[in-house]
């Protein structure tokens, strides 16, 4: 295996830690107080790294092989750019508290070294994607959200028809409240498996490109080495640097109680677990963020507008960021190697 390679993997590995610095998916679990953020901290990094090593591979394999154009390879300089231009971005974004979009991040960086590349004697930007993969990825952007905010509406819905036929007096209703909290845990750890399957693939994805183009033996001993190492480094970035995202989500944007987090987070893990088994890389902080807007709009209550701007405006500027980063650091690139 040549250095370059080795120092790319390595990188990779790295751009795992800010992947799980960004998650916030079992920031219910911290808003409705079913749970201390110092064991949802660990819970979720543990979880992180079963859905690494278990789920990660179809949505690794989208990324890695598919969205560049048929003609384009992934070169030292491009994957270098990649994972440097999204680990900057995802780090800064988390010392913040912003749930960004991991995907947004990758997508936007492979966006900037492909128009760099355009511009190299004899190639063109309508060569240098795969504009059919990057339609299913971006329908995926539109629709897994949606699919968060009403599946939260209706399972909000369900609950509280539920919840009212059940009434009969308020410890009854505690009760009931305090079963909900034990069922949430179960809820967001399975949501908490997806996630890790589905962010990890944009580290991994770094992996299986390197496979495609030839320049990675991607023998089952190495692929396993290589997953494991990302699972590892994943979970440290939950345990390290994560719980600023996990409380600024969890308590920043609506009260909860443990039947409003069940809500959100059914429509959540539903949405992020299609999404995985079928190979479609989607941002787990928009899926969770929209289906906590749709919880709040049954209870009548709208999302805390600071706490909301502020994740707005770092969703609509991730992708060109991303993109701007890559692309100067690609060109940087192309100059040294």
């Amino acid at each position: 295996m040549e250095p370059i390679v080795i120092i790319i993997l390595i990188l990779m590995v790295i751009l795992s830690f800010g992947i799980g610095a960004n998650d916030e998916t079992m920031a219910t679990l911290v808003g409705s107080r079913v749970l201390k953020t110092k064991y949802v901290i660990v819970l979720a990094a543990i979880l992180s790294f079963v859905g690494v090593y278990f789920l990660s591979d179809k949505v690794g394999k989208t990324i890695g092989e598919n969205l560049l154009g048929a003609n384009v390879e992934y070169s030292v300089s491009m994957l270098i750019a990649i994972i440097i231009s999204t680990t900057i971005w995802l780090i800064v974004a988390s010392l913040t508290g912003a749930p960004i979009s991991t995907t947004h991040s990758v997508v936007g960086a492979v966006f900037g070294v492909a128009i760099v590349w355009s511009f190299q004697p004899g190639q063109s930007f309508l060569t240098s994607l795969d504009w059919s993969t990057l339609r299913q990825v971006a329908l995926g952007w539109i629709i897994s959200p949606l699919m968060g905010f009403f599946g939260a509406i209706l399972f909000k819905f369900i609950l509280d028809k539920f919840l009212a036929s059940q009434m009969k007096g308020l410890e009854r209703l505690e009760n009931f409240e305090r079963i909900f909290g034990y069922v949430l845990i179960l809820i967001v750890g399975w949501t908490q498996i997806s996630r890790g399957g589905n962010d990890s693939a944009n580290a991994l994805g770094i992996m299986y490109g390197l496979i495609d183009s030839g320049q990675l033996i991607g023998d089952p001993l190495t692929i396993m080495l290589l997953t494991l190492a990302t699972g590892v480094v994943l979970a440290l970035g939950i345990v390290i640097i994560g719980r600023n995202v996990i409380k600024n989500v969890g308590n920043n944007l609506i009260a909860m109680r443990p039947s409003d987090a069940i809500s959100i987070e059914l429509a959540t893990s539903i949405t992020l677990f299609l999404a995985t088994i079928f190979g479609f890389p989607i941002s787990g902080s928009h899926v969770l963020i929209f289906a906590v807007v749709g919880a709040g709009m049954i209870k009548g209550e709208r999302p805390n507008k600071k706490a909301f701007r502020q994740m707005v405006i770092s969703w609509v500027v991730t992708f060109p960021v991303a993109a701007v980063l890559s692309a100067l650091i690609y060109s940087i690139s192309l100059v040294i190697f």
